[in-house]
């Protein structure tokens, strides 16, 4: 344990712009309660965690809803989105799945604030588009796998980091609001044999 005094040249505690003060700094956590619960949930067609998870249906004519919605009692921080997609043969990147085409609307991504407002993160319309969103670094010969829905068909992996799309904690559903996060299919994505998206994040209580 050490600690650490940040003041100015008179010894005088120095007081930051946004009125904060450097007092002490430890190198381990406080002996506090904790806070922070994880949180972890497919979104789902109706918010919950028995909702179903698949969003490997046809929404070409009506599209469905995928979501986690804010909770009554604590805040919710979503850092994360973790897709799975898994198909019968090898696949392309500019097409969705093994489609052989990429899709014509796009999966949207989006956040419903409490005014009700909807700010798109992304609207992927192929197997490099949720790559791209990942932001890690890309090689064309690694981003396909197999054995995901069965031992010898492929897919792929994304995961998307909402943490450093809106930092440090990703985005925040408030309790007690109408707040939610979104997957919309508005495409034909039954070529995906498996195919669902797992948030993760931590809820925060008093």
């Amino acid at each position: 344990m050490w600690k650490f005094f940040q003041s100015d040249k008179n010894g005088t505690p120095a007081v930051f712009e946004d009125g904060k003060q450097i007092v002490s700094m430890y190198t381990c956590p406080p002996l506090l309660p904790q806070k922070n619960i994880v949180f972890s949930q497919q979104m789902t067609d109706d918010g919950t965690s028995s909702g179903s998870s698949d969003l490997g249906i046809d929404g070409s004519g009506t599209p469905v809803n995928y979501y986690i919605k804010a909770d009554e009692d604590n805040d919710r921080y979503i850092s994360k989105l973790s897709f799975i997609c898994g198909y019968g043969v090898s696949a392309q990147l500019w097409e969705f799945a093994d489609s052989n085409g990429a899709l014509t609307n796009g999966i949207r991504v989006f956040y419903t604030d409490t005014n009700g407002n909807e700010r798109t993160i992304m609207n992927p319309k192929t197997n490099y588009g949720f790559q791209r969103a990942s932001l890690l670094p890309f090689s064309r010969n690694n981003w396909e796998d197999r054995g995901f829905a069965a031992a010898g068909d492929y897919g792929w992996l994304a995961t998307i980091p909402l943490d450093v799309m809106v930092p440090p904690f990703g985005i925040k559903l408030d309790r007690g609001t109408n707040q939610k996060l979104t997957i919309t299919i508005r495409d034909d994505c039954t070529d995906a044999d498996l195919f669902n998206c797992n948030a993760f994040g931590f809820e925060r209580f008093e």
